[in-house]
C-alpha cells in the first residue's frame, strides 16, 4: 500500500520539524512526506526542505485551517496515486509502529474508509489524550474517549467507532474519492467528525487502533485555556455539524443540552473570571447559527492584512 503523510501547519516551524524528523523512525516507511504551510511568516519552505530533502512542501498564501491544509496535501498526494493518505498534526511525534498497524487495520477490511490511532500526551509520564470519539448530540456534540485517562492501558480493543481522531488519520484512497475530502466550512475542529459521519452514512466503516500510538503536544497549534480560538471553533462547528447532519430528534436533543450547559456554564465562568471565554461561545454558536465565516484576524489566526476566510462551496 503506497502511504503519503499530509502534515498541515501555520507557524511552529520547530514543531513541524520535530514532527518530520520523527517519520524516519517508523518501521512501515511512507511513500511521500508532504507539508501544507498555511501561509506562515516567516516562510519556513527553506527550513523544512532542509529537515528532510524528500519533504515536499505545499505553499498556500493564507491560512486555510486544518481542513483546508488537509484538503490542500490530500489533492497532491492522490495526484501522486497514493493508495491511502495519513493526516497527522504538526505538533504531534510518532511511535514507529504507527503506520503499520494503521495500515493492518484498511487491509482487513475494504470497506474500512479510515483508521485512527490512540493518541498520548506528549508529557512525562504520559497519559491518553484521546481514543475515539462518540457522537452524543450533547452540548459538546462528541464525547472523547480516554480524555486525558492516566491508565494507557484503557481503551486497548480496536473496534469500530462513530469518528476516528484527524490528529493521525489514515484514510483510503477509495474513500476519499467516494465521499469527498473535507468540509472547509469547518476551518478548524469537527471536520473530521463530519468526514467520518460521511463515511458511516454511505456505509464505510471507521476503525480506532489503539496499538498505533502519537504523542500529542495539546493545543500547540492554537494555544490552551478557554478563551483561546478552540472554544470559539468548537461552538461554532458544533452548529454547522447539526444543522448539516442531525435529523430532527437529534437536533432537539443538541438543543436541550446546549442551553443547559450555557446556564450552568454561566455561573461557573463568571465565578472564576472566565466571561472573556463564555462570550467567545456564544459568538461561536451565534456564527454557526448564521453561517458566518471565522474571523481569522480578531482570534490571531491570520495577519491583520489577511482578511477573513470565505465559505468553502
Amino acid at each position: 500500500m503506497r502511504v503519503s503523510v499530509v502534515i498541515p501547519m501555520w507557524n511552529q516551524l520547530e514543531l513541524t520539524q520535530r514532527c518530520v524528523r520523527s517519520l524516519r523512525e517508523l518501521a512501515c516507511a511512507p511513500e511521500q512526506v508532504i507539508v501544507v504551510d498555511n501561509g506562515s511568516r516567516p516562510d519556513p519552505r527553506a527550513a523544512l526542505e532542509a529537515t528532510w530533502p524528500a519533504v515536499r512542501v505545499v505553499h498556500l498564501e493564507r491560512n486555510r485551517g486544518f481542513a483546508g491544509g488537509c484538503n490542500a496535501g490530500i489533492r497532491h498526494a492522490l495526484a501522486a496515486g497514493a493508495d491511502a493518505i495519513l493526516l497527522l498534526n504538526n505538533d504531534a511525534v510518532v511511535h514507529p509502529a504507527l503506520l503499520t498497524e494503521l495500515v493492518r487495520e484498511l487491509q482487513a477490511d475494504p470497506r474500512i474508509a479510515a483508521a485512527g490511532a490512540k493518541t498520548l500526551t506528549d508529557e512525562t509520564p504520559p497519559r491518553i489524550h484521546a481514543a475515539y470519539g462518540v457522537l452524543t448530540f450533547h452540548g459538546s456534540l462528541v464525547r472523547v474517549e480516554g480524555w486525558l485517562e492516566p491508565d494507557l492501558d484503557k481503551f486497548n480493543q480496536p473496534c469500530d467507532v462513530d469518528s476516528a481522531s484527524g490528529s493521525a488519520l489514515l484514510m483510503r484512497r477509495e474513500a476519499l474519492l467516494a465521499i469527498g475530502l473535507f468540509d472547509e466550512e469547518f476551518f478548524a475542529y469537527h471536520e473530521d467528525v463530519d468526514w467520518c459521519t460521511r463515511a458511516r452514512r454511505a456505509g464505510w466503516r471507521i476503525r480506532y487502533a489503539p496499538s498505533a500510538l502519537i504523542y500529542h503536544r495539546m493545543h500547540a497549534s492554537t494555544g490552551g485555556g478557554y478563551a483561546s480560538p478552540i472554544t470559539y471553533l468548537v461552538a461554532r462547528n458544533s452548529v454547522l455539524f447539526v444543522r448539516k447532519n442531525a435529523t430532527l430528534g437529534q437536533t432537539l436533543t443538541y438543543c436541550v443540552y446546549t442551553t443547559g450547559n450555557l446556564l450552568k456554564e454561566l455561573v461557573f465562568r463568571w465565578r472564576r473570571g472566565e466571561l472573556q471565554g463564555y462570550r467567545m461561545r456564544l459568538r461561536g454558536l451565534r456564527d454557526g447559527l448564521l453561517r458566518r465565516t471565522v474571523p481569522l484576524t480578531e482570534l490571531g489566526l491570520a495577519p491583520p492584512d489577511a482578511g477573513r476566510s470565505p465559505v468553502a462551496v
